[in-house]
C-alpha cells in the first residue's frame, strides 16, 4: 500500500499542476512555456516522491486525537502528538476503518486491470506498427538529400532515417534512440511540391531536435498507470498542441520557409488523410497533423510565426520543477496558539486620556520553545530519552540534560543490569555510553547500522546492519563474538526474554509485503518465519516469551504465538510506519481480547511508538 499511497499523492499534486497549466496556458501564448508546464504534470505522475515536506495546515486540535480503536491497555505515542505518552490514553477513540469493507480492494483491482489492459492493447498496436516499419522502403535519394540538408541547418548531427510506407495519413516521427525513423505516406509525396515537401520534412526533424519522441514514451507510461486521471488526458492534448506550434515556429521562423507553401502542405496532408478510411497512428508517434482541430490555430500561427521561443530563466524553472517532482507534502497539525499573557499596566491604561509616565513596566521574558520530540524512551534507572529531528537528548531525574553526540544516533537500547546505553549510527558507528552521556567504547561495522538490542541479562549486545549482517558484541569492549548474515531488507531486531532467540523484521517501501524471521543466537540458524501483509518495522516478544508482536508499516499490529507462528489477533492503527514496540517495566502479560465498552480495571500496559520518517529511529528496550 505504500506504493499506492505515493501514486495517489502524485495524482493529487498533478491535478493541482494541471489547473496551474490551464490557467497559465489561457493567459500566455508562448507554446514553449505551455509545453513545459504540461510536461511537468506527466513527470510528476511517474516520479517517486523522495523528499517529505511537512505542512502545518491542519487544526491544532487534531494533535490530541487518537484515531484508532485499541484496547484500553494500549498507550500510543504519536509522532505528531504534543502530549506525553502518559496523557495519550485520554484521547477519544475513532472507528478503525474509514471505508466500507472491500471498497479499497475493488478500486485497486479496477485500477490494476485498467492499467494492464491499456499496456496490453497499446503494446499490441506498437508491435504491429513495428512490423510495418521494418517492411517500409527507403526514401528516394532526392528526399534523403533534402532531409540531410535540413538536418544540417538545424544542427542535427545524426538525423533519423527517412522511409516510405503506406497506410499512414501523415508524415510522422516514430521510435526512440537510434531506431527513430521519419515515415512518409507514399501517395502523399506525389501531391506535394518540392518546397512543400521540405517543410513537412523540417517539421518532423524539428520534433526529433526537440526530443518529442521521448515525450511519447512518457505519455505512454503515464497514461497506462493513471488511465483514470483527467490530468493525463489534458496534459496529452496540451503537449500535442504546444509541440505542433513549436515545430511550426522552427519551420517558418527558424528555417525561413514560405508560410504559404507550409500551409499548402498541411492542407494537402489533411485532405489526403480524410481520404483514408482507417489511417494507422501508433501510440508513440509524432505526426505532422494528428488532429484537424488544431489546424485553424496552426495556420494562424504560421502566418504570424516568429523565431522559435525559449523559456526565460529556464535553469530556475527546472530547478523549481525538480523540487516539485521530488517533494511530497505531508499535512500536519499546526502548533497550538500560545496562551495570551495577562494585560500589563500599559495595556490597562491604554484608553485613558493621560497615559502613565515614568512607571517601569514588567515585561514577560520570551518563551523558549523546545523542539517537539517525535518519540521518547525510558530506562530502568529513570532516564528519559527524547528523539528530535537532529538530536538525541538524555533527561536525568535531577533535571539535567545531555545531548548524545557527535552525530545523531539512529537506534538506542538500555542495559537492564547496568546504567549503560548502546546506540548505533550515524552510519556504521556502534557506541556505548554511561548514564551521564559520556562515551565508553566505540566500533564500526562494515555497513550502516540499523538496529541494536541488549539481551535481557545484559551479557551480549546484538547489532543489525543495512546489509543484513548480525553481529554479537561484548557489552563492555564491543569485541565481536560471532556474526552471520540474513537475506532481505532487514529493518530491526529484538531479543526474547530468555536471551536465546532474536526476531528480525523485514520489508521495504518498494514492496507491499514483509516477514519476520526468528533466529537462534548461540547456534545461528533460523527457527521460524512468519509472513506479514505489509513491510514490518518492529517486533517484540511478550514478557512470557509465548507470543510475538509484529508492527507493519501500514499500521497493522499483529500477535502470533511461538514457536509455530499461529495468528492470535491484530489491531489496526490509523497512522503508518510502526517502527518500535516496547513493554513498560510493570507489564507482565498481554491482553489480546478486545475490551468491552465499559472502562475495564487497570491492566498492564503495552506501549507502541510510531514515527513518520521511515525507520529513522528505534528505541527497543524499556
Amino acid at each position: 500500500m505504500i506504493v499506492v499511497d505515493a501514486m495517489l499523492g502524485n495524482a493529487a499534486i498533478a491535478a493541482g499542476l494541471a489547473l496551474l497549466a490551464l490557467g497559465i496556458g489561457g493567459a500566455v501564448r508562448r507554446p514553449a512555456l505551455r509545453h513545459a508546464l504540461w510536461l511537468l504534470v506527466l513527470l510528476k505522475l511517474v516520479t517517486p516522491p523522495l523528499i517529505s515536506v511537512p505542512l502545518s495546515v491542519l487544526p491544532s486540535s487534531w494533535n490530541s486525537q487518537i484515531e484508532s480503536r485499541l484496547p484500553q491497555s494500549i498507550v500510543l505515542s504519536s509522532t505528531r502528538a504534543t502530549h506525553h505518552v502518559s496523557d495519550a490514553s485520554m484521547g477519544t477513540a475513532a472507528p478503525v476503518r474509514y471505508w466500507p469493507v472491500g471498497f479499497a480492494e475493488w478500486a485497486l483491482a479496477i485500477w490494476a486491470a485498467g492499467s494492464i489492459g491499456w499496456f496490453a492493447w497499446q503494446g499490441r498496436k506498437v508491435l504491429r506498427f513495428r512490423r510495418r516499419v521494418l517492411r517500409a522502403d527507403s526514401a528516394d535519394p532526392d528526399l534523403i538529400q533534402a532531409a540531410s540538408r535540413i538536418a544540417a541547418t538545424l544542427g542535427i548531427e545524426q538525423p533519423p532515417a527517412i522511409k516510405i510506407t503506406t497506410g499512414i495519413g501523415s508524415p510522422m516521427l516514430w521510435g526512440w534512440g537510434r531506431h527513430a525513423v521519419v515515415l512518409f505516406p507514399r501517395d502523399l509525396l506525389s501531391r506535394l511540391s518540392l518546397e512543400a515537401r521540405d517543410t513537412l520534412v523540417a517539421h518532423e526533424l524539428a520534433h526529433f531536435l526537440r526530443r518529442d519522441h521521448w515525450v511519447r514514451l512518457l505519455e505512454f507510461a503515464a497514461t497506462g498507470l493513471y488511465w483514470w486521471h483527467l490530468a493525463v488526458w489534458l496534459a496529452r492534448m496540451g503537449i500535442e498542441s504546444a509541440e505542433e506550434e513549436c515545430c511550426d515556429a522552427w519551420v517558418v521562423g527558424g528555417l525561413g520557409a514560405s508560410p504559404r507553401s507550409y500551409a499548402e502542405a498541411l492542407l494537402a496532408t489533411v485532405d489526403f488523410e480524410a481520404e483514408l478510411r482507417r489511417p494507422c497512428l501508433p501510440p508513440t508517434a509524432c505526426a505532422a497533423n494528428r488532429s484537424a482541430r488544431l489546424l485553424h490555430r496552426r495556420l494562424f500561427g504560421i502566418l504570424h510565426a516568429g523565431p522559435p521561443g525559449r523559456i526565460r530563466g529556464a535553469v530556475f524553472f527546472w530547478l523549481l520543477a525538480l523540487t516539485v517532482l521530488l517533494a511530497r507534502p505531508v499535512l500536519r497539525a499546526s502548533a497550538p496558539d500560545p496562551r495570551p499573557e495577562e494585560s500589563t499596566s500599559d495595556s490597562t491604561n491604554a484608553n485613558t486620556k493621560r497615559p502613565l509616565k515614568n512607571i517601569p513596566v514588567a515585561r514577560a521574558a520570551p518563551r523558549t520553545i523546545e523542539p517537539r520530540p517525535w518519540t521518547t524512551a525510558a530506562s530502568p534507572a529513570g532516564i528519559t530519552v527524547e528523539a528530535r529531528d537532529r538530536e538525541l537528548v538524555l533527561h536525568h531525574p535531577d533535571g539535567t540534560t545531555k545531548v548524545l553526540g557527535p552525530g545523531r544516533p539512529l537506534a538506542l537500547s538500555f542495559s537492564s543490569t547496568t546504567n549503560r546505553i548502546a546506540t548505533v549510527g550515524p552510519g556504521p558507528l556502534v557506541r556505548i555510553w554511561n548514564d551521564h552521556g559520556e562515551p565508553l567504547a566505540e566500533t564500526r561495522l562494515d555497513a550502516a547500522a540499523r538496529s541494536i538490542a541488549y539481551t535481557p541479562d545484559g551479557s551480549r549486545l546484538l547489532v543489525l546492519s543495512a546489509e543484513g549482517g548480525i553481529t554479537v558484541h561484548d557489552p563492555q569492549t564491543l569485541a565481536v563474538d560471532h556474526r552471520w548474515y540474513v537475506e532481505g531488507p532487514a529493518n530491526s531486531l529484538s531479543c526474547s526474554p530468555d536471551g536465546q532467540v532474536m526476531a528480525i523484521s523485514f520489508g521495504s517501501w518498494l514492496s507491499e509485503k514483509g516477514w519476520v524471521e526468528c533466529w537462534s543466537i548461540n547456534d545461528p540458524h533460523k527457527v521460524a518465519c512468519m509472513p506479514s501483509a505489509a513491510p514490518v518495522g518492529a517486533t517484540r516478544f511478550t514478557p512470557d516469551g509465548k507470543a510475538i508482536i509484529i508492527g507493519g508499516w501500514n499500521g497493522l499490529v499483529a500477535w502470533r504465538s511461538l514457536p509455530e507462528g499461529k495468528f492470535l489477533t491484530d489491531r489496526q492503527l490509523s497512522k503508518d510506519l510502526v517502527s518500535t514496540a516496547a513493554f513498560c517495566p510493570e507489564a507482565d502479560s498481554l491482553p489480546i481480547v478486545p475490551p468491552v465498552e465499559i472502562a475495564p480495571p487497570p491492566v498492564p500496559v503495552l506501549q507502541l511508538d510510531l514515527e513518520s520518517p521511515r525507520g529513522t529511529s528505534q528505541f527497543t528496550d524499556r
